[in-house]
């Protein structure tokens, strides 16, 4: 009972108020997705005088989804050194986002914990150093990034620009990695210590399984961010474009699409073959968020220590 009164009381007009402004916000994200899949499923034509109706049997078909991956495979030249298909947009994008995040989260993860569990001397210059770099803004640094990787003969390499997402700056990720390990009660440590275990085992087997919620939101989140990056493949690999670079180009133009299964040529900047390709490169994220989220909806909990 006196839980339940508690929950009561905490149960405030500031709590009401956030829910209706999150409950609203979501159905206008829902809507919106739920809209852009049915203008998808219109004939090209039947958009431009309804933009809202849901397609009928007369208005539906299948034809915009089939002129994106048309497009793609005989149409679109993108790239310096040739015309990549579905399959070469689609190896390039993983490889970067995919390559890219895991970098990315994996040193902000490794400098948070080199800076919460150690009480040296170069640890807390380590950590004045992020903390330095994340407030004073860097300004133009992508030309001189460039002219490196030119030197190095690295420019225009899968390699080099997924090696360039491995920063140990994370931004508020570092922030969130540091506060995690600092979360972890020390005495677990010091209980592994006493057990003979070394530093690359405490931190391998006890403290990242901890943190292992928080390390797959920042994947998430930072990989979600890569997906539908463009520009950045666009100005360090030219020769390598991703999806996300195909659907800019293909919004830029006004060739109309033709192909086998096609009733109709169909324009390429028409809204309903944009919001097919859109439709197309947001599956994947939705499919991993649906499979992931529990895990990356979990709470970060550490017990205490039993005698």
């Amino acid at each position: 009972m006196a839980k339940e009164a508690k929950k009561r009381d905490n149960f405030s007009p500031l709590t009401v108020i956030m829910l209706v402004c999150l409950t609203a916000y979501c159905i206008a994200l829902i809507f919106m997705l739920a809209w852009a899949l049915s203008q998808s499923l219109k004939h090209s034509h039947l958009f431009t005088y309804d933009p809202v109706k849901i397609p009928n049997k007369e208005s539906f078909t299948l034809d915009n989804f089939k002129a994106v991956f048309i497009n793609m495979n005989t149409n679109w030249r993108g790239g310096t050194q040739g015309s990549p298909n579905f399959l070469g947009l689609l190896i390039n994008t993983v490889s970067y986002s995919v390559g890219g995040a895991f970098l990315n989260a994996a040193i902000t993860c490794l400098i948070a914990y080199l800076t919460a569990r150690y009480n040296y001397f170069y640890s807390k210059i380590l950590y004045g150093i992020v903390i330095v770099v994340m407030v004073v803004p860097i300004v133009g640094a992508q030309a001189s990034e460039i002219q490196m990787l030119r030197y190095m003969h690295l420019y225009n390499t899968r390699f080099a620009f997924i090696v360039l997402k491995a920063s140990f700056v994370g931004g508020v990720y570092f922030l969130v990695f540091y506060a995690a390990f600092k979360s972890i009660p020390m005495t677990y440590t010091e209980a592994a210590m006493i057990d003979g275990a070394s530093d690359w085992c405490i931190m391998v087997r006890i403290c990242l399984p901890l943190v292992l919620n928080v390390f797959m939101t920042v994947f998430l989140i930072t990989f979600i961010q890569y997906w539908n990056d463009y520009q950045l493949p666009l100005v360090y690999m030219p020769d390598y474009p991703t999806l996300s670079y195909y659907i800019f180009m293909m919004k830029m133009s006004s060739q109309p699409i033709r192909g086998d299964g096609l009733k109709f040529p169909i324009n390429a900047a028409s809204e309903p073959l944009n919001l097919a390709a859109a439709m197309i490169l947001i599956a994947p994220v939705l499919i991993i968020f649906i499979a992931l989220h529990e895990r990356l909806m979990g709470n970060l909990s550490v017990g205490g220590i039993k005698g």
